[in-house]
């Protein structure tokens, strides 16, 4: 089953604003306090009915609501509505629909109208205690039942819960360290029961085990597990030796929120994940791991996630996504009513709001400049000589066609030329970048590996856009007259000063460039011949698209 809408009424800043949800990934961007936690708590509420309460009334009304719609419900996860609430749910037929309503209220006002008046009346102020009001209604939206709602279950038993809750200030203090079932399979807000969730998952005969284990070495870089602790008792941690441990209440709290996340995420599918700042205390290359993780999760599950990160929403903002921003005015005109006001606007698929939503969030402008292509190569050196020279030389029409992007060696290529796809996937969210970039290694080791890899990870790309050179490092191409300066300079074993020497050198050949560019050419067109070659290949691409 899936949220299709959600609407709130008088809840916290917003006075009354309703969205229809994507099946798949829902992101709120907004600034601190506008709102982003009011709408993911109110969906928490479907499972936990205290997420909410009296002091979330808008200050100046004297109830609140909370309508949600939810669609395609299973027969088995109609057993979840009815284990949970006395048995007083209608029955569910696989295509059922169900609409649940919150009433917070701050007085008793009886009504006369019954249970109708209970869902439809706007004006009704009538205490519910904390219960909602579900009607449910058939593919033809036809009513079949109204009853009271307590909840959805909270524990995983039988597949019975519906959301996953990460929320924002999830810090505990206390990690439980008893390992019975109702441990393992209760779902918290905070990550108490952590090590009982490992224990499970990690055991070999668990289904998703192996690929918790994968996922953990892959985004953490170290295995984990659990490690006894204390007298009869366990604890989440990693072994140094035989008889020495890391808790991980020793660990930083990125350590445990990314293993939380993990164990979620590897549970079955049709469930609704809320998040909240996923990009809290996580390394950016591990987070970028995590969002791959949500992406393949979100083919099957819903997920509603808050953040202020770009790059969250550079890698999931894409596809079939949805982005709701956020905004709120301070206060009102009135000098009487000065409550701040949310509202709510679903982006546009337009490249420009997409790009000014980045910039909003501190992508700088220079990084998402549209070009027609890009050129991504290993190192500065390289990046540098091109662009200041063989192109504006030998290729000037290329000069408004073509980036150039400097990685910071031949491992940072792949993590380069996978920032650019998903930063034009989710700008345009149609493949016009396809055929569009190459990447450029030296010859040697690294940079043979990682062209390889990149030419293996994307297979449906031309190959001849994935090049290395010949020589094995790009100094070669220099004019001869230079090459017994570069010979000892790279014959230098310290690494640091090495590459100081090698920066220093590339400032003095743009120098004797500049002093005489019509030299410098002549001698580059024999030397760089290759590079001008391949430059050439890319600017009769261009010039024919």
């Amino acid at each position: 089953m899936f949220v299709k809408s959600i609407k709130l009424l008088n809840i916290r800043s917003f006075s009354e604003i309703e969205i229809e949800l994507s099946k798949n990934i829902n992101l709120l961007v907004g600034n601190n306090n506008s709102g982003k936690s009011t709408i993911i708590k109110s969906l928490f509420r479907l499972q936990n009915l205290q997420s909410l309460g009296l002091d979330d009334i808008r200050k100046s009304s004297e109830y609140g609501r909370i309508f949600i719609d939810i669609e395609n419900i299973s027969a088995k996860e109609g057993v979840a509505f009815t284990l949970n609430n006395k048995n007083q749910m209608p029955k569910f037929p696989d295509t059922d629909c169900v609409k649940v309503l919150f009433g917070i209220f701050t007085s008793i006002i009886e009504t006369q109208k019954g249970q109708e008046a209970l869902y439809f009346d706007n004006n009704l102020k009538h205490k519910m205690d904390g219960i909602g009001r579900v009607k449910v209604f058939d593919d033809t939206e036809k009513e079949v039942g109204f009853s009271e709602f307590f909840g959805l279950p909270n524990t995983e038993s039988y597949n019975n819960n519906f959301i996953y809750p990460f929320f924002a200030k999830r810090k505990t203090n206390y990690y439980a360290r008893n390992m019975g079932t109702k441990e393992a399979f209760h779902v918290s807000e905070d990550l108490g029961n952590i090590t009982s969730k490992i224990q499970k998952i990690s055991n070999p005969s668990h289904p998703k085990s192996r690929q918790f284990l994968t996922q953990v070495k892959d985004i953490l870089g170290f295995n984990i597990g659990v490690i006894p602790h204390g007298e009869n008792q366990s604890n989440t941690g990693i072994f140094v030796n035989d008889s020495t441990v890391i808790p991980v209440d020793s660990m930083g709290e990125g350590v445990v929120n990314i293993l939380g996340l993990i164990v979620m995420l590897l549970t079955e599918d049709r469930k609704l994940y809320l998040i909240e700042e996923l990009e809290n205390d996580i390394h950016p290359q591990a987070l970028k791991k995590l969002l791959n993780l949500i992406l393949e999760k979100s083919a099957n599950n819903q997920f509603v996630i808050s953040t202020h990160s770009n790059i969250v929403v550079k890698y999931l903002g894409i596809g079939p996504s949805k982005i709701f921003q956020i905004k709120w005015t301070p206060y009102e005109k009135e000098e009487e009513d000065r409550l701040p006001t949310s509202l709510v606007r679903e982006l546009e698929n337009d490249p420009l709001i997409k790009m000014k939503l980045l910039e909003d969030l501190g992508y700088d402008i220079f990084d998402f400049e549209l070009y027609k292509s890009y050129l991504i190569l290993e190192e500065s050196s390289a990046e540098k000589i091109i662009r200041d020279f063989l192109i504006p030389e030998f290729f000037p029409a290329l000069q408004n066609k073509i980036k150039t992007i400097a990685a910071s060696g031949a491992d940072d290529l792949a993590p380069r030329f996978h920032d650019f796809l998903r930063l034009f996937v989710f700008i345009h969210q149609n493949p016009i970048y396809f055929s569009r970039a190459w990447v450029f290694a030296d010859g040697d080791a690294a940079g043979l590996s990682n062209i390889g890899s990149l030419k293996n990870t994307f297979s449906n790309w031309p190959e001849e856009h994935f090049i290395n050179f010949s020589k094995k490092y790009f100094e070669e191409f220099y004019p001869i007259q230079f090459h017994e300066e570069f010979a000892l300079i790279n014959s230098i074993s310290d690494k640091r000063k090495r590459q100081q020497k090698k920066i220093e050198f590339t400032g003095k050949i743009i120098s004797w460039i500049n002093e005489d560019r019509n030299l410098a050419k002549k001698d580059f067109a024999i030397s760089a011949k290759e590079v001008i070659d391949y430059l050439k290949v890319i600017e009769g691409k261009l010039l024919l698209s």
